[in-house]
């Protein structure tokens, strides 16, 4: 049987978007009232689910679906957001810039990816459902902190993140160029296979032009619940 051609915002896709949300925002809301004892369980769960999809997905990628190796280095910025998030939840007073960078990183990196999925085929391509769960995975960790754990960012935690996402981007950069192809990890070296907003930028190399400033544009944009829910309280104070 051939595998039908992921339609972006299509009734599929849609679909799959609701199913997500309603996962993301019900596990941390499950859990927000429980004892601490049953927050912590809540948290080994997450990290566990992230654990366990980190493992598998490049054992299918490879040889399920006949995928490159060299792309399936957990190097991508979605892996990056996944081990800090993990460790985040599981160890007491872990750095806030773990989740900090997490936060950014996820709310940007992977809500892309849930809207615009690098995806060729629709479900039920084997590929479909692993990559729906985990990036709706990293989202939902970051949620659970939001929620549960009660912690946020601030406005001047912005400029550390933007920092460290310029250190590890040189050192992703350097990875994929002497890697060579099929190497393509934060999308550095060439655009998605699915349609984003990268399409809209100058061919690559030249693309990181307008990549970067964009992605600190939405690291901003993250922010902007947090601002709003801060003026609101100012306002109310008065």
């Amino acid at each position: 049987m051939n595998d039908l051609p992921f339609q972006i915002f299509g009734t599929q896709h849609l679909i799959s978007l609701t199913l997500c949300i309603i996962v993301i925002l019900g596990f941390p809301y499950f859990y927000k009232n429980q004892s601490d004892d049953g927050k912590l369980i809540g948290a080994r769960i997450a990290a566990g689910l992230i654990i366990f999809h980190l493992i598998t997905q490049p054992i299918y990628d490879i040889f399920l679906f006949g995928l490159p190796w060299q792309d399936e280095l957990p190097l991508h910025m979605c892996d990056f957001s996944s081990i800090a998030l993990i460790i985040f939840l599981l160890k007491d007073n872990a750095p806030k810039l773990l989740f900090h960078c997490a936060y950014f990183w996820g709310v940007c990196g992977a809500t892309m990816a849930l809207l615009t999925p690098d995806l060729e085929y629709a479900f039920p391509h084997g590929e479909y459902v692993p990559f729906f769960f985990g990036h709706s995975l990293i989202i939902l960790a970051v949620f659970y902190v939001l929620i549960v754990k009660a912690d946020r960012p601030h406005l001047s935690d912005i400029p550390k993140v933007i920092v460290t996402t310029a250190i590890l981007l040189v050192g992703v950069y350097v990875i994929n160029i002497m890697m060579g192809p099929p190497a393509n990890f934060w999308f550095l070296v060439d655009r998605p296979d699915g349609g984003s907003l990268m399409d809209y930028f100058p061919d690559p190399p030249m693309h990181l032009v307008g990549v970067i400033p964009l992605g600190i544009f939405l690291f901003y944009v993250a922010y902007l619940p947090f601002l709003l829910k801060d003026l609101s309280a100012r306002k109310s104070f008065k």
